[in-house]
């Protein structure tokens, strides 16, 4: 009587979802357009918090130094239940709707090569459809939705953390498009990204050049030492970087210049020792060309905590909602995709995988920020084909395909019945409270960044 009684609970919040879809993907299409980078996102987070005050949502936007950023809450009481949206994209990763081989909108034009489109889309339809439950079933609690902008940036949700946004949150839960169907907890990586800066004497490079120290010079002594570390680093670990300046003209020796890069491995604490060694070499690199280096942190976000008592939770309603359900149209896109790149042809995934299988990740993300402030679970759903990866123009074309649609959807419904279903269970979510008190050993969430940082597009 009681599992026939939930899952017809669910099946009304599957039933709206299911009614509204060409709502939701209208949504999605009009944020795939805007294509905006971070802390850029001002039409697609108004769009949402508009539709979200029409929704009921009582919604506080520019949260946390971030004019992009928003909380929208409906309900009052516990728990107050969460979930996250973004919504930036990916700077030159414009591609046309549904094209299987590179075909930019527009040169250089930014795009939703991490399908973020999909994912703030089904956050908030989640979000609503569950408050039309809690409101139907008349359902103490709270259920709140957190528009975080910057993820690709990696510093909109511990600014919002910062502001507080997050000190009545019982649990989170959220969700990325992904070539595959599962809810893993060790799926993302710490990660600090830095600024390495140098600072010479300039000189004339052909009159007088000896009286200059090259600020360039110190940079390819610096990227050489980093190229060595490479082979001294674990398996884990991923270093990249970026030349953001290097000089301006040949014949003039360059009294600055700046290079970005990003350090990344399976938690903080082989992240911080990379980066301890990172210093040494910019330090040495200067010693060695008689100029000045400087080494600023960014960003830095750590792994995310687990939760298994949210995990199993969402992995309960992820089983049964199922993978999305593909038709011959989405295979033969994937299936040309997947040939353009070449890669094996293998289509779409329709599967479930089971709970924690540990496939594990090198991408990171600033819900890890979010895990030690809060209990939190993530869910992956197939919405690009097997094998293909994000930051990519693929991934841009899927997220406007009925591909990225229907990822988006099973997401939805997802999110939606785990939201419903902490509502019903506040014992759950007292053990997910619980369980995340263990794993930081009670220790409040401290921030990565300065007290007194700023938000910087980098």
């Amino acid at each position: 009587m009681i599992v026939a009684l939930l899952l017809a609970q669910a099946a009304s919040t599957d039933a709206y979802l299911d009614q509204g879809r060409q709502r939701w993907e209208q949504v999605s299409r009009q944020i795939w357009e805007f294509a905006e980078t971070g802390l850029q996102e001002k039409r697609s987070a108004a769009y949402l918090e508009d539709l979200l005050e029409k929704e009921g949502f009582k919604v506080q936007r520019g949260v946390g130094q971030l004019p992009t950023a928003f909380v929208a809450t409906a309900g009052s009481g516990s728990p107050v239940v969460a979930v996250l949206a973004e919504y930036d994209a990916l700077p030159e990763l414009s591609q046309k709707a549904g094209e299987s081989s590179k075909a930019p909108t527009a040169a250089g034009a930014p795009g939703h090569g991490c399908g973020h489109n999909l994912l703030g889309t089904a956050a908030v339809a989640a979000g609503v459809a569950a408050n039309r439950a809690r409101i139907e079933r008349k359902l103490p609690g709270t259920i709140q939705i957190f528009g975080t902008p910057a993820e690709e940036i990696l510093i909109g949700k511990t600014f919002m953390i910062m502001a507080g946004a997050f000190k009545d949150t019982d649990a989170v839960l959220s969700w990325h498009p992904d070539d595959n169907n599962e809810i893993d907890p060790g799926k993302r990586t710490a990660l600090t990204a830095t600024d390495v800066e140098f600072f010479g004497k300039t000189s004339h490079a052909a009159a007088s050049p000896w009286l200059g120290r090259s600020a360039l010079d110190a940079l390819e002594v610096f990227e050489h030492s980093m190229a060595l570390m490479r082979e001294h680093i674990l398996p884990t670990a991923r270093i990249h970087r970026v030349i953001k300046n290097g000089g301006v003209v040949a014949n003039v020796i360059p009294e600055y210049a700046k290079l970005q890069m990003w350090l990344r491995d399976a938690n903080m604490s082989n992240v911080e020792e990379m980066i301890g060694r990172m210093r040494k070499a910019a330090d040495g690199a200067a010693l060695a060309t008689e100029t000045r280096a400087k080494v600023s942190v960014l960003a830095s976000v750590r792994n995310p905590i687990g939760n298994e008592v949210l995990g199993r939770l969402m992995q309960k309603e992820l089983e049964r909602v199922g993978a999305p359900r593909w038709d011959e149209s989405d295979v033969a896109f994937a299936k040309a995709l997947q040939k353009e790149l070449g890669m094996e042809q293998a289509g779409m995934d329709s599967a479930v995988a089971p709970f924690g299988r540990g496939k594990g990740s090198t991408a990171s993300s600033d819900i890890g920020e979010v895990s030690a402030a809060a209990p939190l679970a993530e869910l992956r759903v197939a919405a690009r084909p097997i094998g293909t990866a994000a930051h990519h123009w693929a991934q841009t074309a899927c997220a406007a395909h009925p591909t990225g649609g229907k990822g988006m959807l099973v997401a939805s419904k997802v999110l939606a019945a785990s939201l419903v279903d902490l509502l019903q269970d506040p014992a759950s979510v007292q053990a997910a409270k619980a369980e995340l008190a263990k794993a930081t050993k009670g220790k409040p969430y401290a921030s990565p960044l300065a007290a007194d940082a700023k938000p910087t597009v980098f």
